[in-house]
């Protein structure tokens, strides 16, 4: 009986199953219909939009034919036209609330980006949705399992066969026209390949773009060239950026790794070959990588994601791993290093890119070296910064400076000093000059006192100070902007003579080579560096050199400086030409200043450099004597301190 029962209702609900079915499928394009009318209107609503569809159907139980398609906000140009979109999807997957699409065919489309000054066409769909509650969701958010379910609904998207006919992609940014144009692209069996072709200021150049995407096995990749053998030049970032980009090839490859520990894994590989940059932040001039590429492991964890040291980073003949791990809860944590272990220095300094460190063009090394970085901070807690930086040599030696004339410095040579980039004055740090001095020609106050005050550790270290970088970078976090850096005189010296006034990154990276190479190679005996730095350095509007400061502010020889009027110039070193805002209305130090006076000394007294009567009688309440007193403004507001260090 119980079997005849539940025969009965099987059947009674497989009844009832076919008969919605057939319903379903009788009134498929009104449930159709009716179900994107009300997605249409709210997506119009929520977004500020008018996107509209001439006419949409299924042509069965689960292919949906839409023509007519267009996208503008409220007020704006049209953003994306679509002649028609045929769709096959999975019918079971559907049934169960899930888009699959088995394929997928998009006829003449055209995305039409629009900017003119800050108005744009696209921007509205960037606007952050509206919450639908406050509750912050960061600390609960594994965010391993959410990366993963992002990864899979993305690949669980991709047809399994595609076509798109007639596609344009354009942008438009006050009068400067690209566009991108593809006749017919294809993919099937998850590999694609097509012509591509560009256009910019009327020039139009032919790319080939290959790959594949593999659904299955969460992977993709694609090699871009162009389709005559020559370079690649990348479009808008000239006029957008003012950077130029080229490259023979690129290639790009990712794949998942399924370690079975919970946590998500992706490998992945970008490299170009024969690629030139250039932007004005990296290097004033070209820069030219024949190979450059990044072979990274990428692993997300319930509350981390991390750039493993696996990772590879290569350019021409050398390579090295870098770690890379960013905890964003419960605080936020980053963590980096380098380690570079024994290696031949010629692979560094003959894969330094052409046009990136001009100093240092055709050098010659043997030896060897090894390099460690490391640095962690907790952001809610700067003090608690952790960093270091070290490079060794073994048997390292150099044998020859090619273009560079590194010891220079040993012998009287011309100097330009510059005013905001361009030359403002050249002269010889040598006998010839009347105003140079060698050392026991300025006061040892002054000596003294600039030590103390830039670079305490001169004679001591090799050039580089980690703890004082340290230092620098933890008050910059508390700051919350650039508030100090950790320059050291042989720093200083460096970026004023051997090298351009370009604040490049380029710049700062050969500042550092050519650091450790003087003070390693000991090309320049410490005293002659300081020697030097006393002479050039930047002390007042057009003022340069110690000399020419202790008559510009006092009216006396540079070895007459008393203990006061040395500290007083010591104290302007960061920001020179605005000495005159060390005063007050009266024509006095203001209290800061004194401060720095009381601080200066005290350290001076602690180490013996100066007694303790000389400190008791310190009075630093001093008179311009010279031509600056002139210059006094002393009711304008106190500047921005914007001084490179």
């Amino acid at each position: 009986m119980n079997r005849k029962k539940l025969k009965k209702s099987s059947a009674y609900f497989a009844g009832i199953l076919v008969s919605l079915l057939i319903v379903f499928f009788i009134l498929r394009n009104i449930i159709f219909s009716f179900y994107l009318e009300r997605k249409i209107s709210s997506f119009n609503k929520e977004y500020h939009a008018e996107l509209k569809v001439n006419q949409a159907r299924l042509s069965n139980i689960s292919s949906i034919l839409i023509t007519g398609v267009s996208l503008r906000p409220e007020s704006g140009d049209t953003l994306l036209t679509v002649d028609s979109i045929f769709a096959s999807l999975n019918f079971w997957k559907l049934f169960l609330g899930r888009i699959v699409v088995h394929d997928l065919e998009l006829n003449k489309i055209h995305v039409n980006l629009k900017q003119v000054d800050t108005v744009t066409n696209y921007e509205f769909l960037l606007r952050e949705r509206k919450q639908k509650n406050n509750e912050d969701t960061l600390l609960q958010r594994n965010y391993a399992a959410f990366v993963s379910r992002l990864v899979s609904a993305f690949f669980e998207k991709i047809p399994t066969s595609m076509k798109i006919t007639n596609f344009t992609l354009s942008h438009e940014k006050n009068g400067h026209l690209v566009s991108l144009h593809i006749d017919r692209f294809m993919a099937e069996h998850s590999a694609f390949h097509s012509s591509v072709a560009v256009m910019e200021s009327d020039t139009v150049r032919n790319w080939v773009i290959s790959g594949s995407l593999d659904k299955q096995n969460h992977s993709a990749g694609f090699r871009l060239y162009s389709s005559d053998g020559g370079k690649i030049s990348i479009p808008f970032i000239g006029f957008n950026y003012k950077t130029a980009m080229a490259f023979d090839t690129l290639t790009f490859r990712l794949w998942e790794e399924d370690k079975g520990d919970g946590l998500f894994h992706y490998r992945g590989l970008t490299s170009f070959r024969g690629l030139v940059l250039q932007q004005e932040k990296i290097s004033a001039n070209k820069v030219t990588f024949e190979r450059l590429g990044l072979e990274y492991g990428v692993n997300v964890g319930p509350d981390y994601f991390e750039l493993d040291s696996s990772t590879q980073v290569f350019f021409d003949r050398l390579s090295f791993h870098p770690y890379f791990r960013y905890r964003p809860k419960p605080t936020k944590q980053i963590t980096f290093s380098i380690i570079k272990p024994d290696f031949a220095a010629e692979e560094l300094f003959s894969s330094l890119p052409e046009g990136l460190f001009a100093t240092l063009k055709g050098i010659k090394v043997n030896g060897h070296l090894a390099f460690n970085l490391g640095f962690f901070v907790d952001l809610s807690i700067p003090d608690s910064l952790q960093f270091n930086l070290d490079l060794k040599r073994n048997r390292f030696n150099v044998l020859s400076y090619g273009d560079a004339c590194l010891t220079k410095l040993n012998d009287p040579f011309e100097y330009t000093a510059y005013e905001k980039g361009l030359p403002d004055r050249s002269f010889i740090v040598g006998p010839e000059n009347p105003n140079f001095r060698t050392l026991n020609r300025i006061s040892p106050y002054l000596q003294i006192s600039v030590l103390n005050s830039e670079d305490p550790g001169f004679y001591e270290h090799r050039g580089f100070i980690p703890e004082a970088f340290r230092e620098s970078m933890i008050l910059n976090i508390k700051e919350r902007r650039f508030a100090r850096g950790g320059s050291t005189i042989t720093m200083q010296l460096v970026k004023n003579v051997f090298l351009s006034r370009n604040k490049t990154v380029a710049r700062k990276i050969e500042e550092g080579l050519l650091v450790w190479l003087i003070e390693n190679q000991q090309l320049c005996p410490k005293e002659r560096m300081f020697e030097v730095y006393l002479n050039i350095i930047e002390l007042g509007p057009h003022i340069y050199g110690a000399s020419e400061a202790a008559h510009f502010y006092f009216n006396k020889d540079v070895s007459k400086l008393t203990l006061a009027e040395s500290i007083f110039i010591a104290s302007i070193i960061p920001r020179p030409k605005w000495f005159m805002y060390s005063f007050d209305e009266t024509g006095h130090l203001r209290p800061s200043e004194k401060d720095f006076f009381y601080l200066l000394s005290g350290k001076m007294l602690k180490k013996g450099q100066i007694s303790q009567e000389e400190f008791d009688k310190l009075d630093p309440d001093i008179t311009l004597k010279g031509p600056a007193k002139l210059l006094l403004k002393t009711k304008t507001p106190l500047p921005v301190d914007s001084v490179e260090q």
